[in-house]
């Protein structure tokens, strides 16, 4: 069996045990960093579709935020046949740029969300994205569809996401189909007193058209009265200050009813006022009541490596998939890409990819 050796404030949990992605020089490398437009300053939240029937055979789909000179967030894509995206098929194209006066993204389009629905009666909608949108003022959560997911049309703003712990914003939304139910789980930021930003919770929510949710929590509360359903942890731990950018799938290995069956990677801060970001992992039956690792899945890399690894500051954004057909015994089929950046500013944040296997 795999046993993970590390030690120290970097330890990490032997639930999946990942190995990062490494250039020729066998130094730790980011799959994905800033470009010449859209994308000119930084890449970041990165959302992973895999959709075998893409006739070009780029069946890796690599949406991301990027963010221009000019510091304007908007929504690209890189495809490939590989989950590394080395060879590209679609390289940096811009698919969710400003939109107008009144479209709730006039000022931003960030943290895409996308899901391949292969219902027969869906082809026109093959692609469906979930985005965060702001205005200037408010941010909110946008819903768009598209035949080939590079050209998105029918852009609608969601209702029913206005929890009451999250007066401030609701964002990083990650939906799933489930049946013929849209599953959505969000980071949701309420304000402490003295109107500053308080730290992040994560919310749930369920919809049969996509657009209009009702938000839902494990005792069964729905609407205004429901909480969240992952907060932080209640001692000093890694994820004990605040919970954010959540990533949910369904292991369709898992039988229905398994405690794993749902698997949650998120973003974990440590404290407040001076945060450590790493990656957490936790596994539910049903999607609400969650069971987390006691150590994050994946720490930042060594500070004390030359060059200074791309992700030696901060981890975020996870998006994660299982691809049963890759080997298990070299590196795992448990794919994770990430956001990265450098100790105290080294580098800005690029998107990373890890390999993983359970013990």
């Amino acid at each position: 069996s795999v046993v993970n050796t590390n030690t120290g404030p970097g330890k990490t949990s032997d639930e999946i045990v990942y190995s990062r992605f490494r250039n020729t020089s066998g130094n730790v490398s980011p799959i994905l960093t800033e470009g010449t437009g859209f994308d000119a300053k930084e890449v970041d939240s990165p959302d992973i579709v895999i959709d075998g029937g893409r006739l070009s055979g780029d069946k890796f789909m690599l949406y991301y935020e990027g963010e221009s000179a000019a510091g304007v967030n908007t929504i690209g894509l890189i495809t490939s046949s590989e989950e590394d995206f080395l060879l590209r098929t679609i390289d940096r194209t811009q698919v969710i740029g400003l939109g107008g006066a009144g479209s709730g993204y006039e000022t931003g389009a960030t943290d895409p969300s996308v899901i391949v629905d292969k219902r027969p009666n869906e082809t026109s909608s093959r692609y469906k994205m979930w985005f965060e949108g702001r205005n200037g003022t408010t941010s909110t959560i946008i819903y768009a569809t598209s035949t080939d997911g590079v050209s998105w049309t029918n852009f609608t703003a969601c209702t029913g996401l206005a929890p009451s712990f999250g007066s401030v914003r609701v964002a990083d939304p990650t939906v799933l189909l489930d049946g013929s139910t849209f599953r959505m789980w969000f980071e949701a930021i309420d304000s402490e007193p003295g109107g500053v930003e308080g730290p992040g919770v994560i919310g749930y929510a369920e919809s049969t058209d996509g657009v209009s949710w009702t938000i839902k929590d494990a005792s069964g509360k729905t609407g205004s009265a429901a909480g969240p359903v992952f907060t932080p942890s209640s001692s000093a731990q890694f994820d004990g200050y605040t919970v954010n950018a959540p990533f949910v799938l369904i292991d369709e290995l898992e039988p229905a009813g398994s405690s794993k069956r749902f698997k949650l990677w998120y973003e974990a801060g440590d404290m407040a006022g001076d945060v450590q970001n790493t990656i957490g992992y936790a596994t539910s039956a049903d999607g609400l009541t969650w069971s987390r690792a006691s150590l994050p899945v994946l720490a930042p890399s060594s500070d004390n490596k030359v060059p200074l690894p791309f992700d030696s500051g901060d981890l975020e954004h996870p998006t994660a998939a299982i691809v049963s057909s890759l080997a298990t015994n070299i590196e795992g089929h448990y794919l994770l890409w990430y956001t990265g950046d450098g100790e105290s500013g080294a580098s800005p944040n690029r998107i990373g990819l890890a390999k993983g296997m359970t013990p």
